[in-house]
């Protein structure tokens, strides 16, 4: 038969104190529930301490010979091992003021008792910093899961899976606050070619690489996410259209112009990438909207192309909102071509501040600027 102690071993702590009398009711009041270790200084509480690694609990006093209470704390919060980073502390003492409180706490202490504490509550007390250092360690594991699925092992860049929280988010947010989200998927061409030329280890690689200049080039609220094969995404939140074609032009010359070393050659390969953009597609789901560039990007068999949303007219009017990112962004070059539209979009706002004011503006240049004579 299985002793049931061997499936749920009891926890153990360390007894840290220089008198004989404390170490010996500290062991009446907890015997019956903990396994213990005792030591008559700081110094050889830090060599059990290293020396057994499955110590669940330190209760220490802070004056000892050798080393005391406030260094072996300084030790176990300063080693950079995990276990001892987590390690629950209690400072067992008969000081009482609250200026060696707060000095044990910025040092890194869990919890005080006094040397008279009774039976109960001892227990109470090392019982709720034993699951307390469990739940802190189970929510470190939890985030260091989250962020290794976060990460895609084979480029280093976002995974599928962050990708759609961050789409999810950005899309409800830019919902929320009339601003917009514009998705661009990115594909290597011929990739498949290449790997059966070069060899699956080559080509990943050159993704790897591929990724690193792709992050580079983005701005940091922008994020990059590497999805199956040589197909990536990337979400550009409070990004318009306009921008949006500046941004996936800026990364297929990027990928076109790399210069890929193998074997004394220099590789070069392309890309396309599509754009979709949730204002102007009228999409707030993020399936769907990947959906839509996916549509876009694979339309029309054409290598090192940037493939956009089919626009009404030959040049697409940036919303007022647009506009003043754009203005925000020195994009002067881009918005000249517009303002004549934007001027007349506004007109409406012009004349009520004007009436409203009582500005005097003539307005009627508007028009004359709308339709300039011959």
């Amino acid at each position: 038969m299985i002793d049931s102690e061997e499936l749920n071993p009891r926890p153990q702590i360390l007894i840290v104190d220089d008198s004989r009398i404390v170490r010996a009711t500290v062991r009446k009041h907890l015997s019956a529930h903990f396994d213990l270790f005792e030591a008559a200084d700081g110094e050889a509480g830090w060599k059990l301490l290293l020396a057994e690694p499955t110590i669940n609990l330190l209760i220490s006093d802070l004056t000892m010979p050798e080393l005391d209470g406030l260094g072996l704390l300084a030790r176990v919060r300063s080693s950079g091992d995990a276990h001892l980073h987590y390690l629950p502390v209690i400072i067992i003492s008969g000081e009482e003021d609250e200026a060696t409180k707060l000095r044990c706490v910025e040092c890194g202490a869990n919890d005080f008792i006094n040397k008279s504490t009774d039976r109960t509550e001892m227990l109470a007390r090392v019982q709720a910093n034993l699951e307390l250092a469990a739940a802190r360690q189970e929510l470190a594991a939890a985030r260091g899961m989250q962020v290794h699925s976060a990460n895609d092992q084979l480029t280093g860049v976002a995974s599928s899976y962050l990708l759609n929280l961050q789409l999810e988010q950005a899309l409800a947010f830019a919902l929320r606050h009339h601003s917009q989200v514009s998705v661009l998927l990115l594909e290597v061409n011929n990739f498949q070619l290449l790997t059966d030329k070069l060899g699956r280890r080559v080509c990943d690689q050159m993704l790897a690489m591929l990724a690193k200049l792709l992050e580079s080039t983005l701005r940091k609220e922008d994020t990059l996410a590497h999805l199956t094969g040589a197909l990536f995404a990337i979400i550009s939140p409070a990004t318009p259209l306009t921008e949006a074609k500046i941004v996936a032009e800026r990364l297929r010359l990027r990928v076109a112009n790399a210069r890929i070393n193998y074997r004394e050659q220099v590789l070069r390969v392309t890309a396309s990438i599509a754009v979709a953009n949730s204002w102007h597609d009228d999409e707030h789901s993020c399936e769907r909207i990947l959906q839509i560039a996916q549509d876009r990007l694979y339309a029309t068999p054409m290598e090192n192309h940037v493939f956009m949303p089919e626009l009404v007219g030959e040049a697409h009017t940036p919303l007022i909102a647009e506009a003043l990112v754009m203005l925000h962004k020195g994009m002067l070059t881009e918005l000249r071509p517009h303002l004549r539209a934007l001027l007349k979009n506004l007109q409406p706002l012009l004349a009520q501040a004007n009436q409203d004011l009582a500005l005097g503006w003539d307005l009627s240049q508007i028009d004359a600027a709308e339709n300039p004579e011959p």
